[in-house]
C-alpha cells in the first residue's frame, strides 16, 4: 500500500517546513508574529514564508489576509507610543500689573525753580540749622533735603528738611526773599509709625495717579484726629506729614548727582530710617512698607495748584512767587 492511500482527508491542507539543520520548524504563533513585525518596523520577517501564500496557517486554521492585516494595525497601534498629554501643574494665578507711568516732568526750564540756582539750598540749610537747632542737645545736621510735602488737601508744597540724631525739621523758605518763613520740629523718639510706598488714591476718586512713591510719617501719641481738623484745609497741626521727590528730582536738566540727592526721597528715606533704627531696636518694627493714600476724591482745585507748582517758589512770567 502506497503512503498517498494512508494520508487523510483533513491533513491534505498541512505543510512542515525543514530547515537546513533537518529539524521541523514550526509555524509563528499570533504572538511570535507580532514580534517579528515589531523587530522588522513594520514588515514581515523573511523567514516568515506564511505571507506569500494567498492563505495563512495559525494553529492549524486557515486566516484570510484580510483579518491578518486588521491584526497587524492592531498590533502597531498598540505597540506605537502615545505622546503623553500634558499635565497642566497647578499654578497660583499670575495678575499680570499694567507698568507704572512715569511721573510728570517739568516741561519748564529747571531755572525757573529758584533752588535750582547754585548755593540757594546749602545756604538755607545752613541758616536754619543755626535758627532753629541746638547744635549742642540736637544736633549736628547729617543731611539736608529740599522735598515735596503733600498736606492732607492734596496740595503740594516745596520744604526744606534737616535731620538730626534726634529731630527732624521741616523748614518753609521763601527762597526768592531768602528768608525763613517758619518751620515744625520733631523729635525722632515722638514718632509712632513710618509708612513708604506708592501714592494712591481712594477707589472712585477723580483724581489721576501721582505714580511715584512717597513717604507717612505718623506722630499722633495715640490721640484720634479730629474730623473738623481732618477736613479743615487750614488746618496746620496734624499730626501726620507726608512727603514726595521734589519736581526737579525727575527734570532733564538737573544732571548732577550730588544736587539731585537732595530732591531724592529714596535718599531721604534711607538717612531718615536709619537714623529711627539707631535709636532703638522697637524703633524698627515701626517702619512699614505699604500704599500711602490721599484722602481726595474731586479736589479739583488741588489738582489746579499741583499742576501749576503753586506751592514752588518759581519764576512765573514777570512775576516771582
Amino acid at each position: 500500500m502506497s503512503l498517498e492511500e494512508d494520508i487523510h482527508e483533513e491533513f491534505r491542507g498541512g505543510s512542515l517546513r525543514f530547515n537546513k539543520s533537518g529539524e521541523q520548524q514550526p509555524v509563528p504563533s499570533s504572538s511570535g508574529l507580532r514580534e517579528s513585525y515589531r523587530e522588522n518596523k513594520g514588515g514581515i520577517s523573511k523567514t516568515d514564508s506564511t505571507a506569500s501564500n494567498s492563505s495563512c496557517y495559525w494553529s492549524g486554521l486557515p486566516l484570510p489576509l484580510s483579518s491578518l492585516s486588521t491584526k497587524i494595525t492592531e498590533t502597531l497601534w498598540s505597540a506605537k507610543p502615545k505622546d503623553p498629554s500634558p499635565v497642566l501643574e497647578k499654578q497660583a494665578p499670575i495678575h499680570h500689573q499694567p507698568p507704572t507711568p512715569p511721573p510728570r516732568i517739568p516741561e519748564q526750564d529747571a531755572n525757573s525753580f529758584f533752588t535750582y540756582r547754585d548755593g540757594v539750598a546749602e545756604r538755607a540749610a545752613l541758616e536754619c540749622a543755626a535758627e532753629f537747632l541746638d547744635m549742642e542737645h540736637e544736633g549736628p545736621v547729617i543731611q539736608y533735603f529740599l522735598l515735596t510735602q503733600i498736606n492732607h488737601w492734596d496740595t503740594d508744597k516745596e520744604r526744606l528738611i534737616l535731620l538730626t540724631p534726634k529731630i527732624l525739621l521741616v523748614v518753609k523758605y521763601d527762597f526768592i526773599a531768602l528768608k525763613r518763613l517758619s518751620y515744625k520740629k520733631l523729635p525722632l523718639e515722638d514718632i509712632e509709625a513710618v509708612i513708604i510706598g506708592d501714592l494712591i488714591y481712594p477707589n472712585g476718586s477723580l483724581i489721576p495717579d501721582r505714580n511715584m512713591k512717597g513717604i507717612r510719617i505718623l506722630f499722633a501719641k495715640g490721640k484720634p484726629i479730629k474730623f473738623s481738623s481732618k477736613w479743615n484745609p487750614f488746618t496746620v497741626d496734624l499730626p501726620i506729614w507726608t512727603f514726595t521727590y521734589h519736581p526737579l528730582y525727575f527734570h532733564k536738566d538737573c544732571s548732577d548727582e550730588n544736587q539731585r540727592r537732595i530732591y531724592d526721597l529714596d535718599n531721604f528715606n534711607d538717612y531718615f530710617c536709619k537714623t529711627i533704627m539707631e535709636l532703638g531696636k522697637n524703633y524698627e518694627s515701626r517702619i512699614l512698607h505699604s500704599n500711602v493714600l490721599l484722602e481726595n476724591y474731586v479736589g479739583f482745585g488741588a489738582i489746579i495748584h499741583n499742576r501749576n507748582d503753586l506751592g514752588f517758589f518759581k519764576v512765573r512770567g514777570k512775576f516771582s512767587f
